[in-house]
């Protein structure tokens, strides 16, 4: 029988990009503003806010997309049923109340309907008797 020697096998492994080809930028990271119940039936409670306006107040006869119906006790409701705006654009989010009955406020400053408010990270939104904090994610 013949022999055969082996020999080691020296093989180019291509590389996984090509060096001719552009980088790619960096994905830019996607912001996700939501609310977080400091003060309500509710407290530690999270509402995402989606592009575009963002209605608060009580689901009844007219849809919302935070409904705050269980932060208020039934004894004790203050939240109208279409309260206030958040609107979350290009990044930026701003507060807008709707002629509520009892108000709306910014970290303790009332806001007038008619009168939109940029709301910045770590900013306080009080609905009736419920408190939120603005929280990026």
């Amino acid at each position: 029988m013949n022999e055969v020697e082996l020999h080691p096998v020296h093989a180019t492994i291509p590389a996984t990009d090509r060096a001719d080809r552009a980088p790619t930028a960096p994905a830019v990271p996607t912001v996700k503003p939501k609310l977080v119940v400091l003060r309500g039936m509710k407290v530690g409670a999270e509402y995402p806010l989606y592009e575009g306006k963002n209605v608060l107040g009580r689901f009844a006869d007219k849809p919302v997309d935070i409904d705050l119906v269980s932060q208020e006790s039934v004894e004790q409701i203050w939240c109208s049923r279409q309260h206030a705006t958040l609107t979350f654009d290009k990044g930026a989010v701003v507060l807008e109340d709707l002629n509520s009955l009892n108000g709306t406020w910014l970290n303790g400053a009332r806001v007038r309907a008619g009168q939109p408010r940029p709301v910045k990270p770590g900013d306080v939104v009080q609905v009736g008797t419920v408190q939120m904090k603005l929280v990026i994610g």
